[in-house]
């Protein structure tokens, strides 16, 4: 009880333990979507389709 009122007192701990807790977990996330295989080969087939769409519509 003591820890929840020194956080209900101190809002800017409260804040930084969130901010904490946020930051853990998108860092999470993204090293995790990351190191899911193929991502990389569907954003280089992605992007290789972009640049074939910009390269036609230049020369068009």
């Amino acid at each position: 009880m003591q820890g929840i009122l020194s956080l209900l007192l101190h809002p800017r701990r409260l804040l930084t333990i969130l901010a904490g807790i946020f930051a853990t977990i998108a860092y999470v996330w993204i090293a995790a979507v990351r190191a899911v295989p193929g991502v990389r080969r569907r954003k280089d087939a992605a992007r290789a389709g972009w640049r074939a769409k910009r390269a036609t519509r230049s020369k068009g």
